[in-house]
């Protein structure tokens, strides 16, 4: 691929990094600037390595490694490579790689030491203005970080000193990665819930048969210890993790169907995976599985508003909306917080809604009839954010929603056939189908015949992964 300095010159223009600087600059930038291109697993910069080039990402998805774990993604247009070892004049401390098809825009900073006498005192600037934008850029994203990280230790925290009001509870974990075993029993470890973990099934049996458990946390390559559910003493509560995505998750889901709680996470971030298990064992080691705050850091404002009527919901999707935008909450989530939303709400208002029978009493209308609720009828739409997740969820006081629906909705959305399920309920499971798909991670937590949660949380952190949108149910008594 080749491009005329002025092809390149308009392009740049486009990245953040470059913003600053005048089009004169970029268009000489622009004649010292080649492309590469690479295949998917091959390093850009390796660790240890002398580096004299900036990389400016133009297409593709670069992985950042340390230590051998994959640390960050770069997926920006413009996003910047090899700075500080440029910048230092040391070696590059942490290696980068192709995630897929990768081409970056390339400054060898070697050309600069190359330039006519003339024009020296003019490129000795533009490098300076070139060094200090890097080093600028890369204190802003420093600090970025740290808060992150500092909300996320928090989180963290918070979630292990919840669940040391469990104390003196038992926990069996049955998992055949043994990372995540061992990450697990570091997590628990410290909170005074007592965890015992088991990569094969054997093992598993051999520790049911001595010991009595409350939770019992199983992977989708550990199924087969539901045929020992019979000879379990106690009323342990059950947890199917899984790792894939949702489309690819039903299949086992649905086979294990009677398992009343099922949760995901990604391998690939640890800090996700920690909260995710310390919230999920707080939520049912203390028989309480509702609440918005319990994905937020203690201390977060939770707004909360009445749901009464159909024709409200533009109003409280916009004052929602202006709530987040006072916080700086990018355009880009609060669109896909609007739609999720406006789905939350109409099943609030016509899908939940049962008689004493448990009979849908709004369903068969059309979503343009007006339909006002009684008090006893209303649900609650909250909402908050705490700096990394924005969060919002909407309750109802039916809890008509069950396992089989969530999961034939979605089989039937994703197989492209929603119209075979009861075509006389608006959007056929399409609502259901948009919210997880917009959302980062969909909760469902349902008492039946009493109340219904839908939790739905965005990751506010810029580039955080590529999109892989998942859902957890838990099912009460």
């Amino acid at each position: 691929m080749k491009l005329h300095p002025a092809e390149i010159a308009k392009l740049l223009r486009g990245f953040s990094f470059f913003s600053s600087f005048s089009d004169e600059m970029i268009l000489q930038i622009s004649t010292m600037t080649s492309i590469a291109e690479f295949d998917i697993g091959q390093y850009i910069l390796r660790e240890g390595e002398i580096n004299t080039k900036l990389y400016f990402l133009k297409e593709g998805v670069a992985e950042i490694i340390l230590a051998s774990e994959v640390v960050a993604i770069l997926q920006t247009p413009g996003d910047v490579m090899g700075e500080m070892s440029v910048v230092l004049k040391k070696p590059v401390t942490t290696s980068i790689r192709a995630k897929n098809k990768l081409v970056c825009f390339v400054i060898d900073s070697n050309y600069f030491s190359h330039v006519p006498q003339k024009d020296f005192d003019k490129f000795n600037a533009l490098l300076f203005r070139v060094y200090s934008t890097v080093l600028a850029d890369r204190l802003i994203k420093t600090n970025e970080k740290a808060r992150l990280f500092e909300v996320a230790n928090r989180e963290l925290y918070e979630a292990q000193a919840n669940l040391e009001k469990s104390t003196g509870k038992n926990v069996l974990l049955v998992d055949s990665d043994r990372k995540q075993l061992v990450l697990a029993k570091m997590a628990v470890g410290s909170s005074g819930v007592n965890m015992d973990v088991a990569s094969d099934l054997t093992s598993a049996i051999q520790l049911l048969k001595s010991n009595s458990y409350d939770a019992i946390i199983f992977d989708e390559n550990s199924k087969d210890i539901c045929k020992e559910f019979k000879s379990i003493s106690g009323s342990p509560k059950f947890v199917l993790i899984t790792t894939k995505r949702v489309e690819e998750n039903l299949p086992i889901i649905k086979e294990l169907i009677t398992i009343d709680n099922v949760i995901t996470r990604d391998p690939d971030d640890k800090q996700l995976t920690i909260k995710t298990l310390l919230t999920t064992l707080t939520k049912l080691l203390s028989d309480d599985i509702f609440g918005i705050e319990k994905y937020l850091s203690w201390g977060v404002d939770i707004q909360t508003k009445k749901v009464s009527s159909s024709s409200e919901r533009m109003l409280l999707k916009q004052e929602m909306v202006d709530y987040f935008l006072r916080l700086g909450i990018r355009k880009t989530i609060l669109e896909k917080l609007f739609l999720v939303t406006e789905e939350l709400l109409m099943n609030a208002v016509y899908d939940a809604p049962t008689d004493t029978q448990g009979k849908a009493i709004f369903n068969h209308l059309s979503r343009k009839t007006e339909v006002v609720l009684d008090s006893h009828q209303q649900s609650i739409l909250s909402y908050g954010c705490d700096g990394i997740y924005l969060a919002v969820s909407v309750t109802d006081p039916f809890g008509s929603l069950n396992k089989k629906t969530i999961t034939d909705y979605l089989e039937n959305c994703y197989k492209g056939q929603p119209e075979n399920l009861n075509q006389f309920k608006g959007g056929a499971g399409r609502g259901l189908h948009q919210i997880i798909e917009n959302s980062d991670l969909t909760i469902f937590n349902v008492k039946p015949g009493k109340k219904t949660e839908v939790i739905c949380l965005f990751f506010t952190e810029l580039n955080k992964k590529e999109p892989n949108p998942s859902f957890h149910y838990f099912f009460g008594k």
